[in-house]
């Protein structure tokens, strides 16, 4: 009997066990954790996380659509001319213990109507397509002669510290287009340092590496400037050492009144270098060099008609242009000369039309020359 008792019990115990592990419940592992993309507002608007990270981003760019004319006897380039360009920037940036890492790309691409036709063999005739017993001289669209994409900046920062390769610091200019000359070839490779002084000063200086398998030399430039709620001040220098001449140039701009605005530059040259000004940019094609001026002015008197609409009168004077090479350029010592206006107008936000129209005069011992140019530009940007 205590037998029979024993294994009805040892079978109650063994059912009992089995239900109980059968009631178990079922662990189901929790997914993990979506990261969103989270807004980085440190370093102004447009910045985000890369997820995973603590270095913020901004994507930002424009796009641009440009007809332009030039007509003159200055000029081998005369008539209409159609760009667009198209341009992507990617400013990466996180702290560190030595201050703010980044990293700043520029994508540029330019789809022209001007450009070299096959058969043509003049630079003048990059702008109608001659076809010979065909339309006797008339002139057929080349459409989109010339395209092209280039990394056109790429830079690396530390805290004050900054290499890679970009315009050089040389390049600054005024409001509109009145000083179009002023430094056209601009990007080199480059190491140097800014620092900020407070209260609206800076500093800078740059070790810049313009030529193409020349030397190892590289050129220095310098600036120091100071903002304050007038406007500011900037006084540059640049010494190009394969060229061996210095440039010096000081660029002032003014709040007037909260409408009216003034800026005014001044250049000198002691002879011709990478930083020279360059007179004949747009007018005359395929120069070597920048023929340079020894002394060049030119200002700029602003107009803000509403916050929309912004108009400038402007103009620029070149001494001495070409610096002794005159006669290799149209026959001897040339000044020139140039006014112009621009008129710009914020159609929506983000989206901005520009009329520039620009008269030049070149005085020269032969004889004068002048050259109208201008141009039509919309341009939206992100």
């Amino acid at each position: 009997m205590k037998l029979k008792s024993l294994l009805i019990g040892s079978a109650a115990l063994a059912a009992a066990a089995t239900g109980a592990k059968a009631a178990d419940p079922i662990v189901v592992p929790e997914p993990e954790p979506m990261e969103y993309v989270r807004v980085c507002d440190v370093y102004g608007a447009g910045f985000f996380y890369i997820p995973g990270t603590e270095t913020c981003l901004r994507v930002s760019g424009m796009v641009r659509y440009q007809i332009g004319y030039s007509d003159g006897d200055a000029s081998d380039q005369e008539g209409w001319d159609k760009y667009g360009r198209a341009e992507v920037n990617f400013d990466a940036r996180s702290e560190t213990e030595y201050g703010t890492l980044g990293a700043w790309i520029k994508l540029r691409g330019t789809s022209s109507s001007s450009g070299s036709v096959p058969g043509t063999g003049t630079p003048g005739d990059s702008y109608t397509w001659i076809v010979p017993g065909l339309n006797d001289g008339g002139a057929y669209s080349g459409g989109v002669r010339s395209s092209g994409v280039n990394l056109q900046q790429a830079v690396i920062s530390l805290g004050g510290l900054s290499m890679g390769m970009s315009d050089s610091i040389w390049d600054t200019g005024l409001h509109g287009e009145q000083d179009r000359g002023y430094f056209p070839y601009s990007r080199v490779h480059f190491i140097g340092y800014n620092f900020a002084a407070g209260n609206g000063v800076t500093f800078a200086v740059m070790l810049e590496e313009a030529d193409n398998n020349y030397d190892w030399t590289p050129n220095v430039v310098g600036k120091v400037g100071i903002a304050q709620g007038w406007g500011s001040a900037d006084l540059y220098a640049a010494y190009d050492a394969t060229a061996e001449e210095f440039a010096i140039k000081g660029i002032v701009k003014a709040n007037l009144t909260d409408r009216f605005f003034i800026e005014a530059l001044a250049q000198y040259e002691s002879g011709i270098s990478f930083y020279s000004a360059n007179p004949l940019d747009g007018i005359v094609s395929g120069l070597p060099i920048n023929p340079g001026a020894e002394w060049s002015l030119a200002g700029v008197l602003g107009f803000k008609a509403t916050p929309k609409l912004t108009a400038a009168i402007g103009g620029a004077y070149y001494s001495n242009v070409g610096h002794g090479l005159g006669t290799v350029l149209v026959g001897g010592d040339i000044d020139a000369w140039n006014v112009g206006t621009t008129i710009d107008y914020e159609i929506v936000e983000n989206f901005n039309a520009k009329l520039a129209v620009n008269y030049t005069q070149f005085d020269t011992s032969v004889g004068d020359a002048d050259q109208f140019h201008g141009f039509l530009r919309f341009q939206r940007d992100f």
